[in-house]
């Protein structure tokens, strides 16, 4: 399965508004506006470093996967990395044919790009999104 870059790393957290002002006010970085994404259950912001870029994730609700992680840990955490590939429908057969368990298969994410995510317990303990983006797409674009 190839996936060459790492897109962003997503931190849950409790409280988007702090969080958002933590990286600005303290790692002297922008941050983009709040976007509410319903359909997986989260409000979010990226944070932009000049190599990375920190996905900042609020649940809209306690019972969203995020708010469930909020609930097992109230002052929030690391909750996924996410590698960038140039065909997520391959990158999941090859996942799924070298037994590392994807989630679901591939979804459209909010930025219209398919995404799935592989468990866990198949990844060494750390969650992975793996999302598709279009050839010649800047990395890290909102």
């Amino acid at each position: 399965m190839e996936v060459p870059t790492i897109d962003h790393l997503a931190i849950a957290v409790p409280d988007l508004d702090h969080a958002i002002s933590f990286f600005r006010d303290i790692f002297g970085v922008e941050v983009t506006a709040p976007k509410a994404v319903p359909e997986q259950g989260i409000r979010l912001a990226y944070a932009h470093f000049e190599n990375a870029r920190v996905e900042l994730m609020q649940p809209l609700s306690d019972q969203s996967p995020v708010g469930r992680f909020i609930a097992r840990n109230p002052g929030g955490g690391l909750h996924h990395i996410c590698l960038a590939t140039g065909d997520a429908t391959a990158a999941y057969s090859a996942a799924a044919d070298c037994g590392l368990r994807p989630l679901s298969k591939p979804v459209k994410g909010h930025h219209g790009h398919p995404l799935f995510f592989l468990h866990p317990k198949a990844t060494l303990g750390a969650l992975f999104e793996i999302e598709e983006m279009a050839a010649g797409a800047k990395k890290g674009s909102d």
